[in-house]
């Protein structure tokens, strides 16, 4: 928090492009027929890093309000918002997009939306209310991805910005680089290189992609994590009341559902979030407008901003809270809050395939339970292709199993399932995946959610306790069908630490399986 303070705090010269020599300012601009002026701009960071912008600006004399567009982590995500702001100049903003600091046109290095990130928006705002016709009473921020986040933590730190919208954001870093205590190496590993292609690491993040890909130093990795997640400031963000629409997948890799839930939960001020089927960003991709038109996450999004910007009596603030559609459904459902979705936990009846024995699992080696190809299970899972396996592939001693009587109703699920058990292994530390799955008479398993454990300093011999709670997920299991709890030594998405010819045996009478669910 103190390093935000002194970056935001800080001063700094913010000039266009024209000023430094590198490029064309923009001015409160009109052409003849009513068209939008665009143009490209520089604009200078207070420690010199050169930003590179594209600006749109309305025909009509302002002041209109201003909507910063902070780019993403690849130019994809962003390009779906930006195909939108011509429209959004013709609707009375004045907008500015721009590459994030160490992304493709603009200098310096990527800061993983950390203090220089948010200095930057604050900086951008300042450019555009002196060289635009922009209001500094209504200020927007709008984006996808890394651009989400960043906006989120620019919100919470500059007073100016009136509303967010925030596509697939994280609000918990470290919940997403290292869940259950299990580093999520070649899931960042991917993103490092992606985002090599295209930009450059600070030796800040460089470091912290190298301390989760060798399990070094995860304290520092917290740290640097908590200083560039939402979740951290969220008190500043209810300080002002800031309103706040988020947008998110059940099946996104990067960002494990529920973060955005629970941040919702937390958030005072006028609030939304919406949840679809998918990977991260599907919902707000070309390809949903395409394949699920029911879903209008980026146009709902505009109408968050054109209600709190231009004042619009549109409705967008009277909808629920949370807004959410099932895996394996179109319907909408609407709750006040994540909580109120989640209601009661229901315990789960589950036995061991041989009941009476507890289930051995021989550490480190993988079985047919598996999270789904990344990075395209979220893509295939929201065209109603869930990873899917056989339950009777899922033999011991590569799988524990565990499963519940056929369902006398529909259960349709909604939140994190959880689980505990009592694991004793034969060595100081070890991974393991629990997966849950909704089986049908043939033996076909759909998965429901899933999520890794990793505990390391154990004397071998001795049982642990674990309490695992998994992503949150949204599936309706029809009547009939029953549940399986799955566990094994590893998935391709994360890295486990379980020494080869070690085992663990997880205790038949210690395992409870908790599911939040309607029934009917």
């Amino acid at each position: 928090m103190a390093l935000f303070a002194s970056v935001v705090a800080g001063q700094g010269t913010v000039v266009s492009a024209a000023e430094s020599g590198g490029g064309q300012a923009v001015g409160n601009v009109s052409q003849d027929g009513g068209t939008p002026s665009a143009s490209g701009t520089t604009v200078v960071m207070r420690d010199g890093t050169r930003i590179a912008a594209t600006v749109h600006v309305p025909a009509e004399a302002g002041p209109h309000p201003l909507i910063v567009m902070p780019g993403a982590w690849v130019s994809m995500p962003q390009d779906v918002l930006l195909d939108g702001k011509k429209q959004l100049a013709e609707a009375g903003y004045v907008v500015v997009a721009y590459d994030p600091r160490g992304f493709r046109r603009s200098g310096g290095a990527v800061d993983m939306a950390g203090p220089r990130d948010v200095a930057d928006v604050s900086d951008v705002i300042s450019w555009a209310l002196a060289h635009t016709p922009a209001d500094g009473r209504r200020v927007g921020l709008y984006a996808s991805s890394y651009g989400a986040a960043v906006s989120l933590n620019a919100a919470a730190h500059d007073a100016r910005v009136t509303a967010v919208a925030a596509l697939c954001p994280w609000t918990d870093l470290f919940d997403a680089f290292v869940p259950g205590g299990t580093r999520a190496a070649p899931i960042t590993a991917y993103q490092q290189a992606v985002g090599m292609l295209d930009g450059r690491m600070s030796p800040e993040t460089r470091r912290a992609f190298e301390n989760i890909a060798s399990g070094r130093d995860l304290a520092e990795v917290r740290a640097w994590a908590r200083a560039r997640s939402a979740h951290t400031f969220t008190a500043a963000l209810n300080t002002r009341r800031t309103p706040v629409f988020m947008a998110g997948e059940w099946n996104d890799p990067l960002v494990p559902a529920g973060q955005t839930g629970r941040l919702l939960d937390e958030l005072s001020g006028p609030r939304q979030l919406w949840m679809n089927p998918g990977g991260h960003g599907d919902s707000s991709s070309r390809e949903a407008s395409l394949l699920h038109p029911e879903t209008t996450v980026r146009a709902h999004a505009t109408r968050w901003l054109d209600h709190f910007l231009l004042g619009r009596p549109n409705g967008a603030d009277r909808l629920a809270p949370l807004l959410l559609r099932s895996r394996n459904s179109t319907a909408l459902e609407t709750y006040p809050s994540w909580k109120a979705m989640e209601g009661t936990p229901a315990a789960v009846r589950v036995r061991t395939l041989r009941e009476g024995r507890d289930p051995r699992l021989l550490a480190g080696l993988d079985s047919a339970a598996d999270s789904g190809p990344f990075p395209v299970a979220g893509l295939a899972d929201s065209l109603g292709l869930p990873p899917t396996t056989a339950l009777p592939l899922l033999t011991p001693p590569l799988a524990a199993i565990w499963h519940s009587d056929p369902l006398a109703s529909q259960w349709s699920l909604r939140g994190s399932p959880r689980v505990r058990t009592r694991v004793t292994s034969t060595a100081s530390r070890g991974t393991f995946v629990a997966y849950l799955y909704d089986v049908d008479a043939l033996g076909v398993a759909r998965l429901v959610s899933h999520a890794p454990y990793t505990f390391t300093g154990t004397r071998p011999g001795t049982a642990i306790d674990v309490d695992l709670r998994m992503p949150a997920s949204a599936w309706d299991v029809v009547q009939g069908h029953r549940l399986a709890l799955v566990i094994d030594g590893g998935d391709h998405r994360y890295t486990g630490v379980s020494p080869l010819g070690a085992s663990m045996t997880f205790s038949a009478a210690d395992t409870r399986l908790s599911v939040h669910t309607r029934t009917g």
